[in-house]
Protein backbone atom coordinates (compact mmCIF):
# COMPACT_ATOMS: atom_id res chain seq x y z
CA UNK A 1 0.00 0.00 0.00
CA UNK A 2 2.84 2.35 0.88
CA UNK A 3 4.47 1.70 -2.49
CA UNK A 4 1.27 2.65 -4.29
CA UNK A 5 0.94 5.87 -2.28
CA UNK A 6 4.59 6.79 -2.92
CA UNK A 7 4.16 6.03 -6.62
CA UNK A 8 1.12 8.32 -6.83
CA UNK A 9 2.95 11.11 -4.99
CA UNK A 10 5.94 10.77 -7.32
CA UNK A 11 3.67 10.94 -10.38
CA UNK A 12 2.04 14.10 -9.00
CA UNK A 13 5.44 15.70 -8.47
CA UNK A 14 6.60 14.72 -11.97
CA UNK A 15 3.41 16.19 -13.46
CA UNK A 16 3.98 19.37 -11.47
CA UNK A 17 7.59 19.63 -12.64
CA UNK A 18 6.31 19.48 -16.23
CA UNK A 19 3.39 21.89 -15.78
CA UNK A 20 5.11 24.64 -13.74
CA UNK A 21 7.80 25.61 -16.32
CA UNK A 22 5.54 25.06 -19.34
CA UNK A 23 2.06 26.26 -18.42
CA UNK A 24 3.00 28.04 -15.22
CA UNK A 25 1.03 28.68 -12.05
CA UNK A 26 -2.32 30.42 -12.10
CA UNK A 27 -2.45 33.78 -10.33
CA UNK A 28 -5.46 35.03 -8.40
CA UNK A 29 -7.08 38.35 -9.28
CA UNK A 30 -4.94 40.34 -6.87
CA UNK A 31 -1.75 39.20 -8.62
CA UNK A 32 -3.01 39.31 -12.23
CA UNK A 33 -4.02 42.27 -14.35
CA UNK A 34 -7.03 43.69 -12.56
CA UNK A 35 -9.20 46.74 -12.27
CA UNK A 36 -10.13 48.16 -8.89
CA UNK A 37 -13.33 50.14 -8.44
CA UNK A 38 -13.62 52.31 -5.33
CA UNK A 39 -17.35 52.86 -4.96
CA UNK A 40 -18.74 55.59 -2.72
CA UNK A 41 -22.27 54.66 -1.66
CA UNK A 42 -22.93 57.57 0.69
CA UNK A 43 -25.11 55.40 2.91
CA UNK A 44 -24.46 52.64 5.42
CA UNK A 45 -24.84 49.44 3.43
CA UNK A 46 -25.27 45.75 4.06
CA UNK A 47 -22.48 43.66 2.57
CA UNK A 48 -24.95 41.01 1.42
CA UNK A 49 -26.88 43.63 -0.56
CA UNK A 50 -23.66 44.77 -2.25
CA UNK A 51 -22.69 41.18 -3.01
CA UNK A 52 -26.12 40.61 -4.57
CA UNK A 53 -25.82 43.74 -6.74
CA UNK A 54 -22.28 42.87 -7.81
CA UNK A 55 -23.32 39.32 -8.76
CA UNK A 56 -26.05 40.79 -10.97
CA UNK A 57 -23.68 43.22 -12.72
CA UNK A 58 -20.77 40.76 -12.95
CA UNK A 59 -22.45 37.30 -13.11
CA UNK A 60 -20.32 34.15 -12.91
CA UNK A 61 -17.19 36.18 -12.32
CA UNK A 62 -14.61 36.01 -9.55
CA UNK A 63 -14.58 39.34 -7.72
CA UNK A 64 -13.14 40.59 -4.44
CA UNK A 65 -15.29 42.94 -2.37
CA UNK A 66 -13.67 44.86 0.43
CA UNK A 67 -15.27 47.39 2.73
CA UNK A 68 -13.30 50.61 3.20
CA UNK A 69 -13.77 53.76 5.25
CA UNK A 70 -14.71 53.63 8.93
CA UNK A 71 -18.27 54.81 8.25
CA UNK A 72 -19.17 51.75 6.15
CA UNK A 73 -20.29 53.89 3.22
CA UNK A 74 -17.67 52.87 0.66
CA UNK A 75 -16.30 49.63 -0.76
CA UNK A 76 -13.74 48.48 -3.29
CA UNK A 77 -14.36 45.93 -6.00
CA UNK A 78 -11.49 44.08 -7.66
CA UNK A 79 -12.04 42.08 -10.85
CA UNK A 80 -10.07 40.89 -13.84
CA UNK A 81 -9.13 43.56 -16.35
CA UNK A 82 -10.43 41.71 -19.40
CA UNK A 83 -12.88 44.24 -20.82
CA UNK A 84 -12.60 47.11 -23.24
CA UNK A 85 -12.99 50.62 -21.87
CA UNK A 86 -16.51 50.91 -23.27
CA UNK A 87 -17.58 47.58 -21.79
CA UNK A 88 -16.16 48.52 -18.41
CA UNK A 89 -17.87 51.92 -18.44
CA UNK A 90 -21.18 50.24 -19.25
CA UNK A 91 -20.75 47.89 -16.29
CA UNK A 92 -19.79 50.76 -13.99
CA UNK A 93 -22.90 52.71 -15.02
CA UNK A 94 -25.07 49.63 -14.40
CA UNK A 95 -23.46 49.13 -10.99
CA UNK A 96 -24.03 52.78 -10.07
CA UNK A 97 -27.67 52.66 -11.18
CA UNK A 98 -28.43 49.54 -9.14
CA UNK A 99 -26.80 51.05 -6.03
CA UNK A 100 -28.82 54.25 -6.44
CA UNK A 101 -31.98 52.20 -6.88
CA UNK A 102 -31.25 50.13 -3.78
CA UNK A 103 -30.32 52.97 -1.43
CA UNK A 104 -32.23 55.89 -2.94
CA UNK A 105 -29.03 57.83 -3.61
CA UNK A 106 -28.14 60.04 -6.55
CA UNK A 107 -24.52 59.10 -7.09
CA UNK A 108 -22.91 59.40 -10.51
CA UNK A 109 -20.25 57.31 -12.18
CA UNK A 110 -17.80 60.06 -11.25
CA UNK A 111 -18.16 58.89 -7.64
CA UNK A 112 -16.53 55.59 -8.66
CA UNK A 113 -12.75 55.67 -8.86
CA UNK A 114 -11.21 53.30 -11.41
CA UNK A 115 -7.64 52.00 -11.08
CA UNK A 116 -5.98 49.59 -13.52
CA UNK A 117 -3.32 47.42 -11.87
CA UNK A 118 -0.68 45.56 -13.84
CA UNK A 119 0.20 41.91 -13.31
CA UNK A 120 2.52 41.08 -10.43
CA UNK A 121 5.16 38.45 -11.15
CA UNK A 122 4.68 35.44 -8.90
CA UNK A 123 8.45 35.07 -8.65
CA UNK A 124 8.63 38.48 -6.95
CA UNK A 125 6.18 37.22 -4.34
CA UNK A 126 7.62 33.75 -3.80
CA UNK A 127 11.38 34.44 -3.91
CA UNK A 128 11.57 36.30 -0.54
CA UNK A 129 9.86 33.35 1.16
CA UNK A 130 12.04 30.84 -0.69
CA UNK A 131 15.13 32.70 0.52
CA UNK A 132 13.81 32.76 4.09
CA UNK A 133 13.01 29.04 4.04
CA UNK A 134 16.41 28.36 2.43
CA UNK A 135 18.25 30.14 5.25
CA UNK A 136 16.12 28.26 7.81
CA UNK A 137 16.95 24.95 6.14
CA UNK A 138 20.68 25.68 6.25
CA UNK A 139 20.50 26.49 9.97
CA UNK A 140 18.44 23.37 10.64
CA UNK A 141 20.83 21.17 8.65
CA UNK A 142 23.83 22.48 10.55
CA UNK A 143 22.08 21.81 13.86
CA UNK A 144 20.85 18.28 13.08
CA UNK A 145 24.15 17.41 11.41
CA UNK A 146 25.94 18.16 14.67
CA UNK A 147 23.21 16.97 17.05
CA UNK A 148 22.59 13.61 15.39
CA UNK A 149 26.02 12.96 13.88
CA UNK A 150 26.05 9.50 15.42
CA UNK A 151 23.17 8.55 13.10
CA UNK A 152 25.26 9.56 10.11
CA UNK A 153 25.65 13.16 9.00
CA UNK A 154 25.16 12.52 5.27
CA UNK A 155 22.14 10.29 5.84
CA UNK A 156 20.54 12.83 8.17
CA UNK A 157 21.11 15.75 5.82
CA UNK A 158 19.78 13.86 2.80
CA UNK A 159 16.68 12.80 4.76
CA UNK A 160 15.92 16.42 5.70
CA UNK A 161 16.58 17.80 2.22
CA UNK A 162 14.49 15.19 0.45
CA UNK A 163 11.61 15.41 2.92
CA UNK A 164 11.41 19.22 2.93
CA UNK A 165 11.98 19.56 -0.81
CA UNK A 166 9.52 16.82 -1.75
CA UNK A 167 6.76 18.16 0.53
CA UNK A 168 6.99 21.72 -0.83
CA UNK A 169 7.27 20.49 -4.42
CA UNK A 170 4.24 18.26 -3.87
CA UNK A 171 2.24 21.26 -2.67
CA UNK A 172 3.24 23.31 -5.73
CA UNK A 173 2.50 20.36 -8.02
CA UNK A 174 -1.00 19.95 -6.62
CA UNK A 175 -1.61 23.68 -7.04
CA UNK A 176 -0.33 23.56 -10.62
CA UNK A 177 -2.34 20.48 -11.59
CA UNK A 178 -5.61 21.67 -10.05
CA UNK A 179 -5.02 25.21 -11.40
CA UNK A 180 -5.76 26.57 -7.94
CA UNK A 181 -4.97 30.29 -8.07
CA UNK A 182 -1.97 31.57 -6.15
CA UNK A 183 -3.34 33.91 -3.49
CA UNK A 184 -2.46 35.16 -0.03
CA UNK A 185 -3.30 31.78 1.54
CA UNK A 186 -0.82 29.71 -0.45
CA UNK A 187 2.35 31.05 1.17
CA UNK A 188 1.12 30.57 4.78
CA UNK A 189 0.07 27.01 3.87
CA UNK A 190 3.56 26.38 2.50
CA UNK A 191 5.15 27.73 5.68
CA UNK A 192 2.86 25.61 7.88
CA UNK A 193 3.73 22.53 5.82
CA UNK A 194 7.43 23.34 6.24
CA UNK A 195 7.06 23.57 10.03
CA UNK A 196 5.07 20.32 10.19
CA UNK A 197 7.63 18.39 8.14
CA UNK A 198 10.56 19.73 10.18
CA UNK A 199 8.75 18.89 13.43
CA UNK A 200 7.98 15.32 12.32
CA UNK A 201 11.59 14.83 11.21
CA UNK A 202 12.89 16.18 14.52
CA UNK A 203 10.70 13.78 16.49
CA UNK A 204 11.81 10.81 14.37
CA UNK A 205 15.47 11.75 14.66
CA UNK A 206 15.15 12.14 18.42
CA UNK A 207 13.48 8.73 18.73
CA UNK A 208 16.16 7.02 16.60
CA UNK A 209 18.96 8.75 18.50
CA UNK A 210 17.57 7.66 21.88
CA UNK A 211 17.29 4.09 20.66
Amino acid sequence: MKKIIYAILILIIIAGIIIIPTIGLRADIIYSENVELDVYVGETFDRKDIESIVSEVFPDERVIIQEIEMFNDMFSLTLQDNRSEDELNTKIEELNNKINEKYGTENTVDDISVTHNSRIRLSDILIPYVVTIGISVVVILVFVGVRYRKLGVIRTLITYLLSIGASELLLLSIIAITRFPINRLVIPVGLVLFVIVVTILALKMKANWQN
